[in-house]
């Protein structure tokens, strides 16, 4: 996922493979689109969407965007848009589809850039899921307040969710990864296996 400021708005770029952007839709209870345009070998597809969102209780009236390469898939919603903002959006970015997924870059630097880093998420087995993004000003507010243990990698946090699910975070030089561990119970022996992790990001 990224997320990309355009003409002043923020926007969150996900890809995925086809699979991913039906389950993207499924979400959404979206049956069918009711736009559809040509766009940079692809196709763009829109529709109207009102969304309930039970996390916080909230009813989102959005527009669903999705552009569907060869094999792989860019999804978007747009709050307060309209089909040709859409076309717009993309007439500003240039999405390039590769073999291993979807590339998406600014045509136009002075009216859309990135806002905040890419989000990679990778599952390692015997560790768990893995959420890695660049380590910045603005990431490192998510830190919690308090110090870490020194592991070989860098600087390692504990944590719970609301549910009281452990997770770890992991600050290196150049990156931060949130690890949601399998097994709760199997903790200990996963902080072991993450401070030996070695994680790096290229600018």
């Amino acid at each position: 996922m990224t997320r990309y400021a355009v003409d002043g708005r923020i926007y969150e770029l996900t890809s995925g493979d086809h699979q991913a952007a039906s389950a993207w839709a499924e979400d959404l209870g979206i049956r069918h689109f009711d736009d559809e345009f040509s766009v940079q070998g692809g196709t763009l597809r829109t529709t109207r969407v009102t969304h309930y969102d039970q996390r916080v209780g909230l009813e989102d009236h959005l527009l669903a965007v999705m552009w569907q390469g060869r094999n792989y898939s860019l999804f978007v919603p747009m709050y307060s848009a309209k089909a040709a903002d859409a076309v717009r959006l993309f007439q500003l970015l240039r999405v390039t589809e590769h073999q291993d997924g979807i590339t998406a870059a600014s045509r136009n630097p002075k009216r859309a850039g990135i806002a905040e880093p890419a989000d990679v998420a990778k599952e390692i087995p015997g560790i768990g899921l893995l959420e890695i993004t660049a380590l910045t000003k603005t990431t490192a507010r998510r830190l919690p307040a308090w110090s870490g243990a020194q592991v070989h990698s860098g600087e390692l946090f504990r944590d719970t969710l609301d549910d009281d699910t452990t997770y770890f975070l992991l600050a290196t030089s150049s990156a931060m990864v949130t690890v949601l561990p399998h097994e709760s119970r199997q903790a200990a022996a996963v902080a072991n296996r993450i401070g030996g992790l070695r994680v790096e990001t290229v600018a």
